[in-house]
């Protein structure tokens, strides 16, 4: 095996071959991490066999500094090749290593983007251990793994729902569960709308962002990274907003006080039956209801005609759409907002001919049994809980080594 290093427009070309081909490990990301100042250097490289011009794996390199002195090669969600072939990965792995040494590279981690275990929706086991062959190889090489629950350098558990067994929109509609149809249909009817912004908007959805990292206790990128995102991927790139039409909520409430005071008069009017009685209730019940929202939204003294409810950046790729980042104003909660943003971008994904929704980073797996939790949301859709490896580091320099072990 030869490593050589690739200009961006071929390994753009070429980056969306592999089955394990994925937006971090693509072009258009290097670039965003070029022009970041989060690591010291980026380099994407060609995997050859010597003599071979036929590529047969490809990785994007990002480098940081370690203990001052040392460097740190990462591949995040890389290499770009066929992990269910351990005699390749080990190939693989030994000419990374021998170019790496070369550079003087004290440390090297990848995080391979391949499924290892699968369960339903319902945490029911469907694969497990699809790499146990791969991981041994690996591990053998001198490598360690490990598995980070949080997931606080990089996702590895993901909710992906496959797209490619339905033959419409309406089929992927029909297979939710009557809850979810029954709030697709009200949140729809109480005026929540969605947009895709445009560029000098994108700080609506950071507003959005921040708010829900301070809420939940999770990092927040600078603006300035996801609009070079933006800028980079272009239209791969959807900051979608869904956001309250304000007048026509108000509309659709007094409609409905309308339509209850004329039959609960209707009712008291007409001929009274045994079931009269239970009917007035349950419409003074409904009344009462949309009597209390009215004066809520009153309360609210909402500026504007439209209220941001919740923002997501989907990220677009030949393979898949990556509901990336993003967050909900917790205030709007029963608007609904972030389950019609994703129905959206569900059916966005199918008319474009992508087989898989990923619905990306998921933990509070334990709380979804308890009805919370980001996994409870996103198992509605229906999919399934698909886990990577996690992450694999060796170091390649003993020196670092012995400081690595005393500091930890």
């Amino acid at each position: 095996m030869i490593i050589k290093e690739l200009n961006k427009e071929t390994f753009q070309h070429l980056q969306d071959q592999y089955p394990a081909s994925n937006f971090l490990q693509s072009a258009q990301m290097m670039t965003v991490q070029e022009r970041t100042n989060r690591f010291s250097a980026v380099e994407s490289l060609g995997i050859y066999r010597e003599g071979d011009q036929e590529i047969i794996g490809q990785v994007i390199l990002v480098y940081r500094k370690r203990h001052r002195f040392f460097t740190e090669a990462l591949a995040l969600h890389g290499p770009l090749m066929a992990f269910d072939n351990p005699q390749l990965v080990t190939e693989v792995l030994l000419a990374i290593e021998s170019y790496l040494r070369k550079k003087k590279v004290a440390t090297f981690s990848f995080y391979p983007y391949a499924i290892e275990t699968v369960r339903t929706a319902d945490l029911e086991p469907l694969l497990d251990n699809q790499l146990s062959a791969t991981r041994e190889a690996i591990q053998g090489l001198g490598y360690k793994a490990s598995f980070d629950p949080m997931q606080s350098t990089i996702v590895n558990t993901m909710f992906v729902k496959n797209l490619s067994s339905y033959s419409s929109v309406e089929d992927i509609h029909e297979a939710f569960s009557p809850s979810l149809k029954r709030d697709l249909k009200k949140f729809s009817a109480l005026a929540v709308k969605v947009e895709e912004l445009p560029d000098n908007r994108l700080d609506e959805f950071y507003q959005i962002l921040q708010e829900t990292g301070k809420r939940k206790g999770f990092a927040v990128q600078e603006l300035s990274y996801f609009q070079k995102i933006k800028e980079s991927f272009g239209n791969q790139a959807k900051f979608m907003l869904a956001y309250l039409d304000c007048q026509e909520y108000q509309d659709y409430l007094s409609q409905q006080i309308d339509h209850f005071e004329t039959l609960i008069d209707q009712l008291k009017n007409g001929l009274q039956k045994k079931r009269t009685k239970g009917q007035i209730a349950d419409a003074q019940d409904q009344l009462n209801s949309y009597y209390k929202r009215k004066e809520q939204f009153i309360a609210m003294e909402i500026e504007g005609d439209k209220l941001p409810l919740s923002s997501y950046l989907f990220i677009c790729t030949d393979n898949e759409v990556v509901s990336f980042s993003g967050g909900n104003d917790e205030r709007y909660m029963n608007f609904g907002g972030a389950t019609l943003l994703h129905w959206d971008m569900i059916q966005f994904a199918f008319h474009q001919g992508v087989e898989r929704f990923n619905f990306y980073g998921t933990i509070e797996t334990d709380d979804a049994r308890k009805g919370q939790g980001n996994f409870n949301f996103k198992r509605q859709f229906g999919g399934e809980l698909q886990t990577l490896p996690g992450q694999f580091t060796k170091h390649l320099n003993r020196f670092y080594s012995l400081i690595s072990n005393i500091r930890s």
